[in-house]
């Protein structure tokens, strides 16, 4: 684990998770708008790098970062946000942690539980992928992931946003292996959501673009959080509302953080 930080630590503390094959960089776009006012940290997960190159299991990453957090004496955390892959991590870290949060973000969190035979099937896409990367230069590399059916369906409007993800796909590719794509399709697609209490749950924002295939586990969360407040974004892909627009998003957060309505960010569907 890594845990890069920005600003000043005597801010309000916030975390923020990338998603699958990304390292701090994606969210250390975001965090660049917010570093004047928050001390943010931002975990690259087992996996995900050189120094640990084997991912484990969300709960293990969990585990890391709340001990960094002890570690280093933090006893409040104004926002955790997770994308994608990394919202998992965060309910992980939600159902683990001991210290105060004041608001959850869990963004495009594919919150599923599918069959074995399912995640089976997407371990081996995802090791598609990195054949596709391994075998040709990167700029080539990432011209044919952007043409990838799968890639497309994510993206959707928002597929041009997916080309700095596409490169750090390629940074990760180098040295991950085999089982630890195995292990994160199982994080990814098999998720059993944590009982939490109904006063941490009035503290989770779920939120998804309106046409994004995360967005089929939004039924599942609503009925077991029924406290937790769910936003849909219209005219973005899996991610795209950060990754298109970064400095909107800061602001986004920022509302959430200060307890504004929201509703200013359009456009927006009521859910």
């Amino acid at each position: 684990m890594i845990i890069k930080t920005v600003g000043n630590k005597d801010n309000p503390v916030m975390i923020m998770i990338p998603g699958m094959f990304c390292t701090y960089e994606m969210p250390g776009i975001i965090a660049e708008y917010l570093k004047d006012d928050f001390f943010i940290l931002l975990p690259t997960l087992d996996g995900h790098h050189e120094e640990e190159p084997v991912y484990h299991s969300k709960r293990e990453d969990a585990r890391k970062i709340i001990e960094w957090l002890h570690a280093n004496n933090i006893t409040r955390i104004a926002l955790l946000q997770g994308t994608s892959m990394g919202a998992e991590v965060a309910m992980e870290i939600a159902d683990q942690i001991d210290i105060p949060v004041d608001n959850y973000l869990f963004d495009g969190g594919p919150f599923f539980h599918f069959p074995r035979f399912f995640r089976a099937l997407m371990a081996r896409k995802f090791m598609s992928f990195m054949k596709k990367v391994k075998s040709k230069e990167k700029d080539t590399a990432i011209d044919d992931l952007m043409n990838d059916p799968f890639v497309k369906k994510l993206g959707g409007d928002s597929l041009e946003a997916y080309r700095g993800l596409m490169g750090g796909f390629c940074e990760v590719s180098r040295w991950i292996d085999r089982d630890s794509v195995r292990r994160i399709s199982d994080t990814c697609y098999k998720c059993d959501l944590p009982d939490l209490p109904d006063d941490t749950v009035r503290r989770f924002v779920f939120l998804y673009s309106e046409k994004e295939p995360a967005r089929q586990a939004e039924r599942r969360l609503k009925k077991k959080y029924p406290s937790a407040r769910f936003i849909v974004m219209k005219g973005y892909g899996h991610g795209g509302f950060q990754g298109e627009q970064p400095q909107l998003y800061s602001e986004f957060i920022r509302g959430l953080i200060a307890n504004k309505s929201l509703s200013s960010f359009r456009p927006v569907i009521p859910s």
